[in-house]
């Protein structure tokens, strides 16, 4: 059983003040990422004011220097309010820049990403390379003082209002395919870039990102040539860490129960059904599990135990339990449950309808559950890989 401090629960109670004290003009509008938020008068500009951004950086690069449970709490809150998810910049990228980029690289670009001035795209996913990121063609050739950068880039999430790439690319060739890659930060307005949307069926925009003869100086190297695969995997532990935030789901959770134990059908409420109270019961103590499961990542980072194990865990947990919210929600409501925001007649605005559609994005962001599945069996528990035999039939691969 995880237990907050006296001092992590005021914590908790000032963020909640914080939230419950927001004028409604300045909360979101309708955007995913709260880095797309523009104005002084964003909750996002207020929290950055109130130095709560990168909270759980060290205090000589800018944050306050608190757990990184106590970054969870935040994050946790925020996302509860409704309120969009903070950007890769302050969640991923600042946090893998403190831990292996050169003091100048620091000094440089650490205070842009808490003024807001720099927000990221992860320039990782490829049209051939995807769950298999070693695969990537992306190629960056040294050219004097510059890299030319060509290639692609898919399912690239924020390169709509992100200012930066954090781009990984192939800088030798002849190398086995994770030792040949390396990690820029390139500008999206360079010259020779181009942004492509890609709308998803969850509403959200992501897109592709063409890069044709693109330069960027060789200070824009994130840490050592040819090592970027281990930063790559930095940043996406922390990123499935960010997934696996399930605030939204808590506060949704009673405000379905009202809903349910009001709401008539065939004479009774659908909270009367005992199979409906099962179900329910069910996805409560799944949401309980990924927050002990959640908390139990935070704590290990906190002691310097960046597990990817643990963070896969709480990944594949988390974004499955969405999906589970979604399917158990639209299934009890009926026809009704396919109503859409906006329709009068949509039950719960027509939450659940949206979150059916969206919900199957986690599942692979941050890579794939299957492949997750594979890395949690593998590294989490020891198990040997699995190949095919002649028959078909899987055997040992040590």
């Amino acid at each position: 059983m995880f237990d907050f401090t006296k001092e992590q629960l005021e914590w908790r109670d000032a963020v909640r003040d914080f939230i419950a004290g927001l004028d409604p003009g300045s909360r979101a509008e309708n955007v995913h990422v709260a880095s797309e938020l523009k104005g002084d008068n964003t909750w996002l500009a207020q929290l950055r004011r109130k130095g709560w951004l990168g909270i759980g950086w060290p205090r000589e690069y800018g944050g306050l220097g608190k757990s990184i449970v106590e970054q969870w709490i935040l994050i946790d809150e925020l996302t509860a309010a409704g309120l969009p998810r903070l950007g890769d910049g302050v969640n991923m990228i600042g946090p893998a820049i403190i831990e292996v980029a050169s003091e100048q690289m620091k000094r440089d670009w650490l205070p842009r990403i808490l003024s807001g001035e720099v927000e990221f795209a992860l320039g990782y996913s490829e049209p051939e390379a995807g769950t298999d990121l070693a695969r990537l063609r992306t190629r960056a050739v040294p050219d004097g003082d510059e890299f030319v950068i060509n290639g692609q880039k898919t399912w690239n999430s924020s390169g709509h209002f992100a200012t930066h790439e954090w781009l990984a690319v192939r800088t030798d060739p002849d190398a086995p395919a994770r030792e040949g890659i390396s990690i820029l930060i390139v500008p999206i307005d360079s010259p020779g870039i181009t942004v492509s949307p890609i709308w998803t069926w969850g509403g959200a925009r992501t897109n592709d990102v063409f890069f044709d003869n693109v330069r960027v100086p060789r200070a824009n190297l994130v840490g050592e040539l040819n090592k970027g695969w281990s930063y790559v995997m930095t940043a996406l532990n922390l990123e499935r860490f960010a997934i696996g935030g399930v605030g939204e789901l808590r506060a949704q959770l009673p405000v379905l129960v009202r809903f349910l134990a009001s709401t008539f059908r065939g004479g009774r409420t659908l909270w009367d059904d005992p199979r409906v109270r099962e179900r329910i019961a069910d996805l409560a103590s799944r949401l309980h599990a990924a927050r002990l499961l959640s908390l139990r990542n935070v704590r290990l980072i906190d002691r310097g135990e960046v597990s990817a194990a643990e963070s896969s865990m709480v990944k594949v947990w988390a974004s499955e339990l969405r999906m589970e919210f979604a399917d158990t929600v639209t299934e009890i409501l009926g026809a009704a449950g396919q109503l859409t925001a906006g329709d009068r007649r949509a039950p719960l605005r027509g939450e659940y309808e949206h979150l059916y559609r969206k919900a199957s994005h986690y599942r692979f962001t941050g890579g794939t559950n299957e492949i997750q599945r594979d890395l949690i069996a593998r590294r989490g528990l020891g198990l040997p890989r699995q190949s095919v035999g002649r028959r078909g039939s899987p055997t040992p691969k040590n």
